[in-house]
């Protein structure tokens, strides 16, 4: 008798960002893999939606200040921290998710806007510059499963930055880098992609484009650890 698929249970933080397009890329990602595991997505707003079944987590883009200040006032700091720290969850940050995610923020006042303190990483909010300055470029691609995607043979992945940050500095060896790129020949490339564990963070926008292989990869994540 053939094994019946897995059943996997996403949760999509609905405050900001293109959280809509994540679900719909989501669904898309689950259709491609092997697997063919049955996808659940649940929008994420308050305290009481961060139930210990879902499996994975997605943190979207937006303005990271306001989630801040949105998490926090509606109690759900804890309950995420708690969620994530469970060695059978998978978290995604992009954009303003890698920022809210990361130990560290470049320039970060007393009393500002505060993070979950996760990833051991120094990130620079709007590195690449404000809304006027968003922008889309291609990256190399190092990771063997990233890069030997059935799907996408491409060796580069489109990268929709807006308002992005960047890894500055990268302050642990468990955290592997996945992408990095340079603004210029006569800059330091700089990390907009990495993995530690099971968090992953992302400076640019997946669920923008047709590349579903961060979707992919993330949902592989969240099978390996169930």
């Amino acid at each position: 008798m053939a094994e019946s698929s897995p059943t996997l249970i996403i949760g999509v933080m609905a405050v900001q960002g293109a959280f809509l397009e994540h679900q719909v890329a989501l669904k898309g990602a689950a259709e491609q893999i092997s697997q063919r595991p049955k996808l659940v997505v649940r929008e994420v707003r308050h305290a009481a939606d961060i139930t210990s079944d879902i499996q994975g987590l997605i943190i979207p883009g937006g303005e990271s200040t306001t989630m801040s200040l949105f998490l926090r006032r509606n109690n759900m700091e804890k309950p995420l921290e708690e969620w994530i720290g469970q060695k059978n969850h998978v978290t995604w940050g992009t954009c303003a998710g890698m920022i809210l995610l990361s130990k560290q923020l470049e320039h970060q006042k007393e009393g500002g806007q505060s993070s979950l303190g996760v990833t051991d990483t120094l990130v620079s909010r709007n590195y690449f510059g404000r809304q006027v300055d968003s922008f889309e470029a291609d990256l190399a691609i190092t990771n063997p499963e990233l890069l030997n995607d059935p799907h996408q043979k491409k060796e580069y992945s489109r990268g929709v930055f807006i308002r992005a940050p960047a890894v500055l500095e990268v302050n642990d060896p468990s955290v592997e880098v996945l992408a990095a790129m340079r603004l210029s020949e006569k800059d330091a490339p700089v990390v907009v992609a990495f993995r530690q564990g099971n968090v992953l963070s992302t400076a640019f926008h997946p669920e923008l484009t047709e590349d579903l292989r961060w979707h992919r990869y993330f949902l592989n994540m969240v099978l390996s650890c169930s």
